[in-house]
């Protein structure tokens, strides 16, 4: 599993962790690792930065907040639904691959 040094560690279990951070074109993405169901899978969801604001707008958050910083607070409340889930219920589009 390769995870750039610039990204952080967003969630941890015993069996999965998931990373976030920016990719080089700006873009906010989740790296997973489930290490268990389907014997192992690796994802990466990635929004573009023209969602950030639906980002902002879903945490009620300031229109200069660190979309970075922001998701990172409310990991509890985004990670109790999955990421890609808490996305779409949302309406804020994301870009998914798992391998």
């Amino acid at each position: 599993m390769r995870v750039p040094a610039a990204e952080r560690v967003f969630w941890r279990t015993d069996t999965a962790t998931v990373w976030v951070g920016y990719a080089d074109g700006g873009e906010l993405v989740f790296t997973g690792w489930d290490r268990v169901h389907l014997d192992g899978y690796e994802y990466q969801i990635t929004v573009a930065a023209d969602q950030f604001d639906k980002i902002r707008a879903a945490l009620s958050a300031e229109p200069a907040a660190d979309v970075l910083d922001l998701v990172c607070t409310h990991v509890e409340a985004i990670m109790a639904r999955g990421e890609r889930s808490w996305l779409a219920d949302r309406g804020i589009e994301c870009g998914f691959v798992s391998y």
